[in-house]
């Protein structure tokens, strides 16, 4: 019998990690250089995703892009691009352009995704709002007897909200196609884990709905990869849904806005970055010969490269026009002389 780690490995082909692995890499450089373009002033606000790379590209990396969904959170960066975000696409968000694909640039970046071209259903900033909205998706599918799978992604903040249960529990009920994605990072902003749940195995909730519950390592991407995937393969037959925790270390601030050093030790930020998934996840393909060291330096600074280009091209767009305020909102009302 194979072990854990062994059936981690055969998860997936070589061709599909190095995927996973480049959109991590890109998922990181458009993270860090919106980190530059705030402190040039030059954007206004960044919501990093650094540590959730691993998991957010796994937890949609075996989707069928033609018909399943991503319901993400607004720290999903990894996940959005492993749907097909472009640099170029997200940076239009980040410098709210008027051709911003996400929210024509009404929103802060990443703070309410929206791509029905790539498959990623718009969210809410309010916490754990978004969870019925892709268990509603998944019952309307059902009924229209699609075969669709939806991935819902979530901090650990969000399991302690009324949504939540509410999500799961009529999930489980009708046997929906979900996944549900608790990307627990330990903190819910500045709130840690023990102040928040009396239990801190969130993915043994999923007992309590009668479905199926499992928990990862969200660093050790192969690892997550296998998780992932058999989640989404359970929902796929039919099974019903799953409540995946994967276990991961935020690296950054919850925000711009939000100095961790307050309610973090020096400690426990930098033993943070031993987590990092992104070299984790390097030295694995290596080990395997599947990637060199160099190769690895030459991803990396290809994506570098590809963000700032990015961000430099989307800050001469052309603004939103005050005339397009209706625009995406009110589905042409306003521009058929319907008053919102």
């Amino acid at each position: 019998m194979a072990t854990k780690q062994q059936s981690a490995e055969l998860a997936g082909t070589r061709q599909e990690y190095l995927q996973v692995h480049r959109w991590m890499c890109l998922s990181k450089a458009l993270d860090d250089r919106m980190h530059i373009l705030v402190k040039q002033g030059r954007a206004p606000f960044v919501g990093s995703a650094r540590g959730h790379e691993g998991i957010q590209v796994c937890a949609v990396a075996l989707l069928d892009r033609t018909k399943d969904w991503l319901v993400p959170h607004y720290r999903g960066l990894g996940s959005a691009v492993a749907m097909g975000l472009t640099a170029r696409e997200w940076m239009l968000a980040v410098f709210a352009k008027a051709g911003d694909p996400l929210t024509a640039g009404r929103n802060i970046p990443g703070g309410c995704f929206g791509y029905n071209a790539r498959h990623i259903a718009s969210v809410s900033q309010v916490v754990a709002s978004w969870l019925p909205k892709a268990a509603g998706m998944a019952y309307a599918a059902k009924l229209r007897q699609e075969d669709a799978v939806f991935v819902c992604t979530f901090g650990d903040g969000a399991t302690s909200e009324g949504d939540f249960h509410e999500a799961l529990n009529f999930a489980a009920i009708h046997k929906l196609a979900c996944v549900f994605v608790i990307e627990n990072n330990g903190y819910a902003i500045s709130v840690p884990l023990r102040l928040q749940a009396g239990n801190p195995d969130l993915y043994r909730r999923a007992a309590g709905y009668g479905m199926a519950g499992a928990v990862v390592d969200g660093s050790d991407v192969p690892a997550a990869y296998a998780a992932c995937k058999e989640a989404v393969e359970r929902a796929r037959r039919g099974e019903g849904p799953t409540l995946l925790e994967a276990r991961i270390r935020r690296i950054n601030s919850h925000t711009s806005e939000d100095n961790q050093g307050r309610y973090r030790t020096p400690e426990d930020i930098q033993e943070a970055l031993a987590f990092d998934p992104i070299p984790k996840f390097e030295r694995w393909l290596v080990e395997r010969g599947w990637l060199t060291a160099e190769s690895a330096e030459r991803i990396r600074a290809e994506y570098e490269a590809d963000s700032a280009e990015a961000a430099d091209w989307a800050e001469q767009e052309p603004d939103p026009r005050p005339e397009d305020i209706g625009k995406n909102v009110y589905d042409g009302l306003l521009e058929k002389g319907v008053e919102g």
